[in-house]
């Protein structure tokens, strides 16, 4: 038989956007019963994982901070913020930060239903000023059994989460719900996470395996080919092209690992690698230059070096004192592959620095300050921390995340079409979504 309840609001999802969505609009309005429904066992998994268990809760550059802080600071949330702008709980601790939300709801007022997935939203126009009515179908299993509930409501706030890591919940079901109420989806694709390069295929030369487990600061950029790169115009020295700006380009760490390329500053990069599969385009058409020397010059170092103490000492006895050596070595491999290449193999990592002409320090220069990898594949969703694509943005107000297509129905966080950098920026993006719509319900 089937089971009926009501509530003036469903939110599905209690991540971090319907966690801070339940508590605002219980701290607004004791007259607003507030449902949560959470398939998981417990609200706020993927919170707890955030920040590498520290949680980065937002950024002093991020879009409603200072909303942000307000609504931690009513719910009794320490935080500290540092120079570059993240901001964490005073304990650094995410379970704290899921915990106060969840206990803080329940405190308030609202009910949270774990263990139980919505399967359907079906939506009735009401007569009444307070608009759209909801019947939302569910189930969950016990020990009797598989059941039904039926859930009535006046607001459902859509907070599901995208896809990226499944393993807390977020398994895509929001865009299902979403298409079914009228949304169009933009292709979901998973982002902010590491990159496969061909350079670490099993015949690929040189052989990259020789980098992983290695760390070191650089700027990556990011091409992509649309049609012949421009040529070098002699002996730039720095790896880049002239009159052919990177469509994007970051400072950090760059982590080599067994299968390609991560760290932040890659992670931020796959947000640009974005492509249409069906006017055949794809990740082929892009490349990654690696600068391991930012802020400093390989060629000038060379040059200085030409005359005096270390004229006679071999190039590449020369890169172990500028890289570490897994870096320094697959620097040697790879412009000896290029070298045999262009020139049949003349040895330039072999010969004396004073012996190395103009020629062979532009090719040092362009492989030190530009190492090419060319990615093969964007890692899958249990690797990625958000997630590109999601509900049409111009199908949702963007002051209060209520739907243009059915009102009532509001989408907030990851599973509208918004992402952003690493720093605390997906975070904030799902506090204020979530405390937008609540905001405007409580209007009502």
């Amino acid at each position: 038989m089937e089971e009926k309840r009501k509530a003036d609001v469903v939110i599905v999802g209690g991540g971090a956007s319907g966690l801070a969505a339940a508590v605002e609009l219980r701290m607004s309005s004791s007259d607003f019963s507030v449902l949560i429904i959470e398939k998981m066992k417990e609200p706020g998994r993927k919170i707890r994982a955030t920040g590498s268990g520290r949680c980065n809760i937002t950024n002093t550059k991020a879009d409603g901070y200072d909303r942000i802080t307000e609504f931690f600071n009513q719910i009794g949330l320490a935080v500290k913020s540092y120079e570059n702008g993240l901001v964490y709980p005073y304990s650094e601790s995410a379970s704290d930060v899921a915990d106060l939300l969840t206990d803080r709801a329940i405190t308030l007022g609202a009910k949270i239903a774990c263990s139980e997935e919505v399967i359907s939203i079906r939506n009735e126009e009401g007569e009444d000023e307070a608009g759209a009515r909801f019947s939302i179908e569910s189930k969950y299993k016990d020990e009797d059994g598989e059941h039904t509930i039926c859930t009535e409501a006046d607001y459902v706030i859509l907070a599901t989460g995208g896809k990226a890591g499944p393993s807390f919940g977020t398994t895509g079901d929001g865009y299902r719900l979403a298409k079914e109420l009228g949304h169009s989806i933009v292709t979901p694709v998973p982002a902010l996470t590491g990159i496969e390069c061909m350079e670490w295929d099993e015949y690929a030369e040189p052989d990259a395996h020789i980098l992983a487990g290695t760390r070191t600061h650089a700027v990556v950029s990011l091409y992509k080919q649309d049609g012949d790169l421009p040529c070098y115009e002699g002996p730039f020295f720095n790896g880049e092209y002239v009159n052919c700006e990177p469509i994007f380009r970051e400072s950090g760490e760059v982590q080599f690992t067994k299968y390609g390329l991560s760290g932040i500053c890659i992670f931020n990069m796959t947000r640009h690698m974005r492509f249409d599969k069906t006017s055949g385009e794809g990740l082929e058409d892009y490349f990654i230059k690696v600068n391991l020397l930012p802020g400093a010059s390989i060629a000038e170092y060379i040059f200085e070096r030409q005359e005096g103490a270390f004229s006679s000492l071999p190039l590449e006895n020369f890169f172990c004192t500028l890289m570490k050596k897994p870096v320094a070595e697959y620097v040697k491999e790879t412009i000896d592959f290029t070298e045999s290449c262009m020139f049949g193999g003349l040895g330039i990592c072999e010969k004396p620095i004073a012996e190395l002409t103009v020629s062979d320090i532009a090719l040092v220069s362009d492989i030190v300050h530009g190492l090419e990898f060319y990615p093969d594949k964007i890692r899958g969703w249990q690797d990625a921390q958000v997630t590109m694509g999601g509900v049409k943005l111009d199908e949702i107000d963007e002051k209060n995340c209520e739907s243009k297509l059915v009102k009532g129905l509001y989408i907030t966080g990851e599973l509208a079409d918004r992402d952003f950098e690493c720093g605390g920026f997906n975070l904030s993006n799902a506090w204020i979504t979530g405390l937008a719509a609540a905001d405007d319900i409580a209007k009502r």
